[in-house]
């Protein structure tokens, strides 16, 4: 007799609740409250008088943190974990806590994700988050920044751009990949181009890495119909994830029409696997991208690489990110 599998439902309801975590996590964000801890260390009536909280359930809140790892107990109070100082405490270069109230942003869509199955538009329309709600746009464009902090350093690692001159970022957001690979290569200047929202807010980025000679944050959309010619180099990076795969072609055809004879195109984005059905985070971030734009999705490497080939570029490769970044590159060149 075949005796019946044991199968724990435990995985149930870690999911199913695991939106109680981010919730405290993004709630201590939005309040500002590692900022207001920073290096001392504080009581529960101090925080509560100074972020103006009640006693209780603070102190619950607070032991909650502490059961995270984002604070720690000491004395007769609270102190930030090495994470959150490092991460959590405006000010700081390592700041993320833009990135973390975009995600604070995204929170009321998704709970809206059945809306969007049955409709087939996103909850959100990405408008609000280019320029029609300013306050979601600056979460947005900062959230970007932040993230790009500390991939970008990876990305400039990553990447050969040794004897190259020119940039075009399309789509380039905030600016800050640009920033990062103009600072690695000596000799290379950029330009970021995306809308009239990001690009005045990407200037003060710009103006902060102190590279405003070097790199030119323009206005300009990555539908238009062309981009900027003279470029050995053009960036694609986070905008495959909001489009369809004949919108990606079109992409490569203006970059491989913008790129100079033996230009390089590089596609950085998060990408599935061949068969669409992981890794986990790239499945859920393909969603996420279905609740904010109207063809949000993710695509594979091996899609983008044939798109590349599709439009002329020759000697396509894949590569991923280090960890911890789930993100992956395709790259081509022009003949």
């Amino acid at each position: 007799m075949i005796k019946p599998t044991m199968v724990s439902p435990a995985p149930i309801f870690q999911m199913a609740t695991g939106y109680w975590a981010s919730s405290v996590l993004l709630t201590a964000n939005r309040i500002g409250l590692f900022s207001a801890i920073g290096p001392d260390e504080v009581t529960v009536a101090g925080l509560a008088g100074k972020l103006k909280l009640s006693p209780y359930p603070l102190d619950q809140f607070l032991n909650t943190l502490v059961s995270l790892g984002f604070l720690e107990r000491r004395g007769g109070g609270y102190v930030n974990s090495a994470l959150s100082n490092t991460f959590l405490v405006e000010g700081k270069p390592t700041y993320m806590g833009e990135a973390l109230k975009y995600s604070d942003d995204l929170y009321p869509v998704w709970g809206r994700l059945e809306e969007t199955l049955r409709l087939g538009k996103p909850a959100l329309a990405h408008e609000a988050i280019l320029g029609q709600d300013p306050e979601k746009t600056r979460h947005f464009v900062l959230g970007m920044h932040n993230r790009a902090l500390g991939m970008g350093q990876s990305l400039a690692t990553q990447l050969d751009l040794a004897g190259r001159r020119k940039l075009l970022d399309v789509g380039g957001g905030p600016a800050t990949y640009s920033c990062l690979l103009v600072k690695r290569n000596p000799g290379l200047t950029s330009r970021s181009m995306d809308l009239p929202a990001v690009v005045a807010i990407a200037k003060t980025i710009v103006e902060g890495f102190g590279l405003a000679g070097q790199v030119d944050a323009i206005e300009g959309n990555y539908h238009q119909a062309s981009y900027p010619a003279g470029n050995d180099v053009v960036l694609c990076s986070g905008m495959f994830h909001r489009e369809t795969a004949e919108s990606c072609r079109e992409i490569l055809r203006k970059s491989f029409e913008a790129l100079d004879t033996g230009g390089l195109v590089i596609v950085h984005d998060v990408m599935a696997n061949g068969e669409k059905t992981g890794p986990a985070f790239s499945m859920l971030f393909g969603l996420n991208m279905a609740l904010t734009a109207t063809y949000g999705t993710v695509h594979s490497s091996e899609e983008i690489a044939g798109w590349m080939q599709e439009v002329g570029f020759v000697k396509t490769e894949s590569q991923p990110m280090a960890p911890p970044w789930p993100e992956a590159l395709v790259l081509g060149r022009k003949p």
